[in-house]
């Protein structure tokens, strides 16, 4: 490290050659994907805007709507 800013050889220095920054296996990975939403909430219907409550481990998008047969999301 010739000037002592973690700029040297791999595997030496600050850094450590890792590539793993500050917070090392913090996150929400690649997609920087969101958190799971919880039990409450809503599924809504992208087309027709239809809501029906959310039903803990039954995902959104494996219902349809009632009203038009589209799937359905979560809100």
């Amino acid at each position: 490290m010739p000037r002592g800013d973690g700029t040297g050889p791999i595997g030496q220095g600050r850094g450590g050659g890792r590539g793993m920054g500050r917070a090392a296996g913090i996150g929400r990975g690649r997609m920087g994907g969101s958190f799971a939403a919880g039990p409450g909430g809503n599924c809504v219907c992208p087309k027709c805007g239809m809501k029906t409550p959310h039903v803990a481990g039954q995902p959104c998008t494996a219902k349809t709507c009632p009203e038009c047969g589209t799937r359905m999301t979560r809100e």
